[in-house]
């Protein structure tokens, strides 16, 4: 099992990065049209729809590498169980919170495919197709959350603290 959900944050991470790259490509064959006056149409909100797929695909490979900003002034100063206490009170306010938001976009992106809404722009697009991504992405930080909070409670130290230099059993900054 942990190296199937190791796989899906990985894959998503680099569907993510993919993403990004088509952005920088679409952004830069923009760029060079109009330099002999062709314009390609819809870049704007292609863009803009690859930037969020980009930002929610690598939510919960960005959580798996320690790569979120957390502040953790007053939480550095605690071990051992006050510190597991505190770490899983935070990761089920996450779970609940992230579970939350990955139920209302997905319900945006039902509604959007049952009344077949379009974007404005010149290309009209199905917005279910870059709201799915959304939905995606807040699912599988839903379950690295989950993963998460499963090895906190199991005795181990989650993979997001492995980055901080501190350990849960104690000796910590």
């Amino acid at each position: 099992m942990r190296r199937l959900l190791d796989k899906i944050y990985f894959a998503a991470g680099v569907v993510a990065g993919l993403c990004l790259v088509m952005m920088a490509l679409l952004i830069l064959a923009q760029i060079v049209g109009r330099w002999f006056g062709v314009v390609i149409p819809s870049t704007e909100d292609f863009s803009g729809f690859l930037l969020a797929a980009a930002s929610f695909l690598a939510l919960a490979y960005t959580l798996r590498s320690g790569g979120h900003i957390r502040v953790n002034l007053l939480i550095s100063h605690l071990q051992g169980v006050r510190r597991r206490f505190i770490e899983g009170t935070i990761l089920l306010l996450a779970l609940i919170l992230v579970g939350y938001a990955a139920w209302s976009v997905s319900l945006l992106v039902i509604e959007s495919y049952q009344f077949d809404e379009l974007s404005q722009g010149y290309i009209p697009v199905p917005l279910w197709i870059p709201q799915a991504p959304m939905a995606i992405g807040l699912l599988i930080l839903e379950i690295a959350l989950l993963d998460e909070l499963v090895l906190l409670l199991t005795g181990e130290q989650p993979q997001y603290m492995q980055h901080d230099d501190v350990s849960l059993t104690g000796g910590g900054e």
